[in-house]
């Protein structure tokens, strides 16, 4: 009954004292909260993150030419992209591979249909394997097929930004003439803003890619190529035996990069976790400043009450029921603004995720921010950890006092 009697005692305390118990507590309340604001919001992007990932395959793997990871001035050889030749030595070798497409990225151009102009539309050159990988969705005509290669067919799919802003409607983009600078394409479909990690592209032609190389830009390297695994199971396995296989072919040169989306979600998740935690750790140094100001309040309270300490044994209390009274007072202030943090962070994880809805960030469906109750737990029960810890001192010198001393005392 004497920790429930030194409850009691605290939270009388805090009625007696309310202003003065909230600017103690100021500290333990700043603290809680930033911590669980910064979990929430470290786990709102993580599951964002998440869910662009999902969107694409698990299983594909991007390979990219990457001369600059040579060190020491070393030489890339006769290796000076990656080109059709490499494609086809993937698709016969690659045990692990289901299909191997090239991509080459012609950058942002303006484009024309008339009168009508549209800036910073992404040109990509693609093969048909492409649309697999990427899952790509029609919604009017038809996308870029293995005739529209083999032919160096002039046509190109755009999305529906470009031809609601060209044409005023998808089915009224069909058919129509679409100008890149140096080059003319018919409209043969309409598709959905493709999936993407990073910043998406809403503005998008795709051609096919013989037509860009024979026609527009030149050469017959590719910009990377994408590798999709056989399952989702031996994408390691993939990417290991293209490793390997681009090495054996390179001479061990080390100028190629193979990822997969799989590697990259978990480098992401890693990046954002060490970032979460580190600033999880500096907002913490606030329940110390917290701590230091709970002392204070403590060793204050022990010199207003220390008559009452006196009258108290000398009427037969211990010293440990003294020591435990003031350690639970110092607790129950520390546990309170933990609380009160609590319920602040969850009231700005609401407004965290009403806000970034009503403005489209990072989605349509704003940034996810579920309140880490367990995290937030934590915090709180840290804090009336601070609390004992630094009114540990206060507590036991209040113990120590000596009842004679402490009646006399004005």
């Amino acid at each position: 009954m004497q920790v429930f009697e030194a409850l009691r005692v605290a939270l009388d305390m805090l009625r007696l004292h309310k202003m003065r118990s909230f600017l103690t507590m100021l500290g333990v309340i700043i603290g809680v909260m930033s911590v669980s604001l910064i979990i929430l919001m470290m786990k709102g992007f993580e599951e964002y993150i998440n869910g662009e990932f999902e969107s694409l395959s698990p299983d594909t793997i991007y390979i990219m030419y990457d001369p600059g990871r040579l060190s020491g001035g070393g030489s890339a050889g006769w290796v000076s992209g990656l080109t059709p030749d490499d494609r086809q030595y993937l698709e016969d070798r690659a045990k692990n591979l289901k299909s191997v497409t090239g991509l080459v990225s012609a950058g942002s151009h303006k484009v024309k249909f008339e009168d009508e102009e549209l800036e910073g539309v992404r040109v990509e050159a693609i093969e048909p394997e492409h649309h697999e990988i990427f899952k790509k969705v029609i919604v009017a005509g038809r996308l870029i097929n293995q005739d529209d290669v083999d032919n160096l067919r002039s046509v190109g799919v755009i999305t529906e930004e470009v031809a609601q802003k060209l044409y005023g409607s998808n089915d009224a983009a069909l058919d129509k003439l679409i100008l890149l600078p140096g080059l003319t394409l018919k409209v043969i479909g309409v598709m959905e803003e493709p999936p993407a990690i990073g910043q998406p592209a809403p503005k998008m032609v795709e051609i096919p890619i013989t037509t860009a190389q024979s026609k527009w830009i030149g050469g017959r390297n590719y910009t990377f190529l994408l590798a999709r695994a056989k399952s989702p199971e031996v994408t390691e396995a993939a990417m290991d035996e293209v490793w390997e296989l681009l090495m054996a072919r390179s001479g061990n040169r080390p100028v190629y990069r193979v990822d997969s989306n799989e590697s990259i979600m978990a480098i992401f998740g890693n990046i954002i976790r060490v970032i979460g935690a580190v600033l999880a750790s500096i907002a913490a140094l606030s329940l110390l400043v917290g701590g230091i100001g709970i002392m204070n309040i403590m060793l204050v309270s022990v010199r207003e009450r220390t008559r009452e300490i006196g009258l108290r044994m000398s009427v037969g209390a211990k010293r440990p029921a003294i020591l435990t009274q003031f350690l639970v007072e110092a607790a129950v202030l520390s546990l309170v603004g933990g609380l009160i943090g609590m319920g602040l962070a969850y009231g700005m994880s609401l407004i965290i995720t009403a806000m970034t809805a009503a403005n489209g960030f990072p989605n349509d469906e704003g940034l996810k921010a579920p309140f880490p109750l367990i995290p937030a737990m934590g915090a709180a029960g840290f804090s009336a950890a601070i609390g004992m810890i630094f009114g540990f001192f206060p507590a036991y010198s209040a113990s120590r006092l000596d009842p004679i001393v402490a009646l006399r005392y004005e």
